[in-house]
């Protein structure tokens, strides 16, 4: 197993490396603003709780909001190096996806499903030049 303050050092490097690719490139408004039709912003994010990668969810009338809500779930969760993994006002799935082999790699994604918003994490990731291991695993989810 490797030591936490290395792993949440490797942790924090993926989380930036993957939040920096995963922000609202799904979103066809204006960021943070909710959508005429009702919809309201939803966030995915992630973070350390006792060396193991947990997810959260939260929503919020904004984008900006809903970013918020979510880290602030998280810390007051007790876990550490919180993040925001994707966030849409849009009607999309939006994913938080973590590496399971010890990377602390992080990733969002968004899409019409589970599974095309997973894939989505996948090439943020890539891109990121952080990429996830086939096994990485839906941390937080959310579908309207």
């Amino acid at each position: 197993m490797v030591a936490f303050p290395r792993y949440t050092a490797v942790l924090a490097a993926g989380i930036l490396a993957a939040t920096v690719w995963a922000g609202s490139a799904w979103a066809d408004g204006p960021g943070g603003v909710v959508e005429p039709d009702g919809d309201i912003s939803v966030a995915v994010g992630s973070g350390v709780l006792d060396v193991a990668l947990v997810g959260f969810t939260a929503t919020g009338p904004t984008n900006e909001a809903a970013t918020a809500a979510v880290i602030a779930a998280c810390q007051q969760a007790g876990a550490l190096d919180c993040s925001r993994d994707e966030v849409t006002n849009d009607n999309l799935c939006v994913v938080s996806v973590g590496a399971s082999d010890g990377s602390g790699v992080v990733a969002g994604g968004a899409g019409p499903t589970v599974e095309t918003a997973r894939d989505d994490a996948f090439r943020h990731a890539q891109e990121a030049g952080a990429p996830l291991d086939p096994a990485a695993r839906i941390l937080a989810s959310a579908c309207p």
